[in-house]
């Protein structure tokens, strides 16, 4: 069905009232911006979003990796995703329990997003998303320093994040290899409140590579996260690379089923242990990581319609070692933003209006 792939790759904006719709959900439950509720202080700054995954607002078959061809000159998609993450935000901490304890930071989330993705110009497209945490539930940071602080608050609007994604696959025009270039930023417009993101700008450059080869996909990504750098307990937040990798197969006609494979990491660019950390610990790696499964399709009712479910977990890539009666121990663990589960559902809509415009 050579329509279905066109279908969910351009969307044209038939409809401007939807996009409004979609954009104003965030604004309404919008709070005028205050760094009241985002504890700071030299050792311990709330202010990050606990979710590091950055969702593509474009056409995407994998959930870390935006495809390589972008919405055509005038058109326009739109998307909505939902993720529930189970302890992103886990520290351990000394008590006088043997071994210590661990503090759930942040024990469970569920967010919303909000994607648009427009074509400006030939191979250029802008790219927007609007995401939301409907419902969160943990210690927080107080909960670091005494068990009876106050818990997170239930809700926070995160940051919007704004990008340009730019296409070379017909510049380059070779057989079944994409390239795709990006720069995508998280703008600081929403609630400072803990764990819900920053209050400076967060950019990330990234390219991503495609290679088809009959039901095979394979696709990478990999970019720098660029940010004013944070302590947070005993490591410290900064800069960061990106790189992802996706393997997948086409198990029906293209476009109807693909089944895939991936999974990425946000190494650290500088330094992991924090300036003026107490902690026992000699030394401390910081390194996000997850894996995650997929399945994709596209189908055809009263328009053009892409659904994707995901899941998957922590890769424990991050580390620590502290110095015993019987020598050095080495801990390994999920690293802060990486849930040790997350789950997805991402829902793209194609108006019917290019549908049938659409297929040939």
């Amino acid at each position: 069905m050579p329509g279905v792939l066109k279908d969910c790759r351009q969307f044209r904006p038939q409809n401007p009232w939807f996009l409004g719709a979609l954009l104003s959900a965030s604004a309404l439950s919008a709070r005028p911006v205050s760094a009241a509720g985002c504890a700071s202080n030299a050792t311990l700054s709330a202010c990050f979003d606990a979710n590091s995954l950055w969702l593509p607002a474009g056409k995407a078959s994998f959930i870390s990796l935006p495809d390589t061809p972008v919405t055509g000159v005038g058109q326009m998609s739109f998307g909505v995703a939902s993720e529930w993450l189970h302890r992103p935000v886990v520290l351990h901490v000394d008590s006088p329990d043997t071994g210590g304890r661990d503090v759930h930071v942040v024990d469970s989330a569920l967010d919303a997003s909000f994607f648009l993705a427009f074509g400006v110009a030939k191979d250029l497209e802008l790219n927007l998303a609007a995401p939301l945490r409907l419902y969160q539930v943990g210690a927080g940071a107080g909960g670091l320093d005494s068990q009876s602080a106050p818990a997170l608050e239930r809700n926070a609007v995160l940051n919007p994040r704004v990008g340009l994604g730019y296409s070379l696959d017909d510049a380059l025009a070779l057989s079944g290899f994409g390239l795709h270039l990006a720069l995508d930023a998280s703008l600081p417009l929403a609630n400072a409140q803990e764990f819900a993101g920053e209050r400076s700008v967060v950019a990330m450059p990234s390219a991503s590579a495609s290679l088809s080869v009959g039901l095979l996909r394979v696709q990478a990504s990999v970019g720098v996260r660029l940010r004013r750098g944070l302590d947070f307990g005993g490591i410290h937040l900064g800069t960061q690379g990106f790189a992802a990798f996706g393997i997948g197969l086409e198990l029906l006609d293209r476009g109807q089923l693909f089944v895939g494979l991936e999974a990425f990491a946000l190494p650290p660019l500088s330094h992991s242990r924090a300036t003026l950390s107490d902690s026992v610990a000699t030394t401390e790696t910081f390194l996000p990581a997850e894996w995650l499964a997929s399945v994709h399709s596209c189908f055809e009712k009263h328009g053009s319609w892409s659904l994707g479910v995901a899941a998957g977990t922590g890769i424990p890539l991050s580390s620590e070692t502290r110095d015993s009666p019987e020598g050095p121990t080495t801990s390994h663990f999920v690293g802060v933003t990486a849930p040790d589960f997350r789950s997805l559902l991402v829902l793209r809509f194609a108006p019917p209006e290019l549908s049938r415009a659409s297929t040939p």
